[in-house]
């Protein structure tokens, strides 16, 4: 059995650069909210125990 390469298809259906943007800036934020989240829990954790 082969399997030949396939190209990727040419669509140039890319979202407009400002949603991509927006989504970019969005997930850093809520990335950075999280690690603050479990940051400070854990913390807290730690000085109770």
């Amino acid at each position: 059995m082969r399997i030949d390469p396939v190209q990727p298809a040419d669509d140039n259906d890319e979202p407009p650069l400002t949603k991509r943007l927006i989504w970019f800036v969005g997930i850093a934020l809520v990335s950075m909210l999280v690690v603050a989240v479990v940051a400070y829990t854990l913390r807290g954790l730690l000085l109770i125990g």
